[in-house]
């Protein structure tokens, strides 16, 4: 009996201290990650809650990569959109110039080479690419947007349509736009490429007709002509920035609406798998002072003259 005894004091004790070593050691570990649950054993409820937060924050990853794209493509485009009205606007005054009276077909000719310089801006403008290298007007294609005839004018190499970009579960933009969409005015049969419309202008103006005297002529018809193409040229580029501005505003409200739920989703998991440091702190001090304790207590107790004597 006293054999017994005397074994099931120090098993009683070692797995006292045992218990009290693992419980500071854990809490340790909780105050050093942050993290309450360290195994999926210890709650498989909140291990299970936590997977899917964690699973639910590397989809958001991916949106959130693409809502960078989308606004850097749409800001892009805004952008050069923004050139192209700037300099079709400088076009349309010189055609207006053009289409006046008060100038000579000389005076026209001049007024032509510089629309030829125009052209040639355009479509450079038309080519730009974005920061991956691929043509921002080209669609989902692999090329250049524009590619130059044999005459001089150009012809459109892309797709018909822009590239969509998820941003969420059932979101998503179209994150750009293609060259025709608002580089071809009219429609059908008679629709016509801004570009080469003034190319043609350009060309026409700059041939001259031999320096006729001060008056309408010709020339001026055909600049007065070109005003109307020009125009609705502006109007459709107009109403390409504001389709961009539209998809702009879009994903910046995507954007607000993933940080919200980030930020949520974040505090959901701090409420489910977060430690309390606070609360940690304080047990882990009151673990160790009770292990203390003990410990000192089992070697005092291990020392006394009775179980010196039994052993």
């Amino acid at each position: 009996m006293t054999a017994l005894s005397t074994g099931a004091f120090y098993e009683r004790a070692i797995n006292n201290l045992t218990t009290l070593r693992k419980q500071s050691e854990t809490l340790q570990a909780q105050i050093a990650t942050g993290e309450k649950v360290q195994h999926s054993y210890e709650n498989a409820v909140a291990a299970a809650q936590l997977r899917t937060l964690s699973l639910a924050n590397t989809m958001a990853e991916a949106d959130t990569s693409n809502i960078t794209v989308a606004k850097t493509q749409l800001t892009q485009t805004d952008d050069v959109l923004s050139e192209f009205a700037d300099i079709l606007s400088q076009v349309q005054t010189l055609t207006t110039q053009a289409a006046s009276a008060t100038l000579n077909d000389t005076q026209r000719a001049a007024i032509g080479t510089q629309l030829k310089g125009y052209y040639q801006n355009l479509v450079n403008l038309a080519n730009t690419t974005d920061s991956y290298g691929h043509a921002l007007f080209g669609g989902q294609g692999t090329g250049q947007a524009y590619s130059y005839n044999a005459d001089g004018t150009v012809k459109y190499d892309g797709t018909g349509s822009a590239p969509d970009l998820t941003l969420g579960p059932g979101l998503s933009v179209t994150a750009g736009i293609t060259g025709p969409e608002f580089l071809t005015t009219g429609s059908g049969s008679s629709s016509t490429n801004l570009l080469n419309a003034i190319k043609a202008l350009g060309d026409t103006l700059a041939a001259g007709s031999g320096g006729s005297t001060t008056g309408t002529s010709a020339l001026a018809s055909a600049a007065n002509a070109a005003l109307t193409q020009l125009n609705s040229g502006m109007d459709s580029i107009t109403t390409a920035q504001t389709v961009i501005g539209a998809r702009l505003a879009w994903v910046n409200t995507t954007e607000t609406m993933q940080t919200q739920m980030k930020t949520l989703r974040e505090n959901q998991q701090s409420d489910i798998g977060g430690t309390d440091m606070t609360s940690a702190i304080a047990r882990l001090q009151e673990t160790m002072t009770v292990l203390e304790a003990s410990q000192s207590s089992f070697v005092k107790l291990a020392n006394l003259s009775l179980f010196s004597m039994l052993n």
